[in-house]
């Protein structure tokens, strides 16, 4: 069996080359977000044959991410093959169309790839979200000139040790608007997710931007780079009072740390309806499949 062990974060200088030389743009290959989500995937690794290997549990069942390497690609599948045998448990490969193409051509017609809409991932050019030109986006742009108008004094920040406690006093304030972040499973989670993700910022490689408004943070964004030319977005906050706050986040978050990156992943919208419309209106470029794998 593949000898997966849990992750800590010292186990980033090991894992995270393996993350940021591969060519996959998926938000799941960023060590933050796997690091900052063991407490509900339970994430494990191992390295073996120049292969990264990534195990995790969703919703009780077994799941394996796509092997990330320089070697023989065909070996590792088949490593992950074996590996589901041995462990005799009900298992499901998680991977992208582009990798389930990979796996299609070593064995045709062999396997089925059932995707999940609410897994795709909303992919944007960066200069479409900076710029926010044409006509498609002028409510953006609107949003944005009112924000301005109402706030002219707001500032720009990056996210450092000294303005985190201003982001996470935004984030409780956040699950106050929303009900109270310790009523639903999903929300407990991202509070575990946000505390996790501050509390080890530097560690974790996070780059981050805020907004703040007479002295006080009503916005805030942050993520990693997940490949050559794909910055991934990790999490966006703002306050629904603040008229454009997740508009004028969004756009200077992108100008001021993912102008030199071609895309920007800003993630799933995990079925949330309110989500996928706001993921829309942005236009994406494109949507990056995902689902898992079964034999046919």
């Amino acid at each position: 069996m593949i000898p997966f062990q849990p992750i800590t974060l010292g186990d980033r200088a090991l894992i995270h080359p393996f993350l940021l030389t591969s060519a996959y743009r998926n938000c799941d290959f960023s060590f933050a977000n796997i690091y900052c989500w063991i407490h509900r995937y339970n994430t494990a690794y191992a390295i073996r044959d120049g292969f990264l290997f990534l195990r995790f549990y969703s919703e009780n069942e077994a799941g394996y991410m796509f092997p990330l390497g320089d070697g023989n690609i065909r070996e590792a599948i088949e490593t992950i093959f074996n590996d589901v045998t041995e462990r005799g448990e009900d298992s499901f490969l998680y991977m992208s169309r582009e990798m389930f193409d990979i796996l299609d051509g070593f064995y045709p017609r062999q396997f089925d790839f059932q995707t999940n809409r609410d897994w795709f991932e909303y992919i944007y050019t960066s200069e479409s979200l900076i710029s926010l030109t044409g006509k498609k986006l002028q409510p953006k742009r609107n949003h944005i000139n009112k924000f301005k108008r109402n706030y002219p004094a707001y500032e720009y920040l990056p996210v450092t040790r000294e303005i985190i406690p201003g982001c996470l006093d935004l984030y409780e304030r956040w699950c106050k608007e929303n009900g109270g972040c310790m009523k639903d499973e999903s929300l407990v989670a991202e509070r575990q997710y946000t505390q996790k993700a501050f509390r080890h910022f530097e560690e974790l490689g996070l780059t981050g931007g805020a907004i703040r408004v007479n002295g006080e943070i009503v916005a805030y964004s942050f993520g990693q780079q997940l490949s050559a030319d794909t910055f991934g977005v990790h999490a966006e906050k703002s306050l629904y009072e603040i008229e454009g706050g997740f508009a004028i986040i969004n756009q200077q978050f992108a100008e001021h740390t993912c102008a030199n990156f071609v895309y920007i992943n800003r993630e799933e919208d995990m079925g949330l309806d309110s989500l996928r419309q706001a993921k829309m209106s942005y236009h994406p470029a494109f949507l990056l499949e995902k689902g898992y794998v079964t034999l046919k």
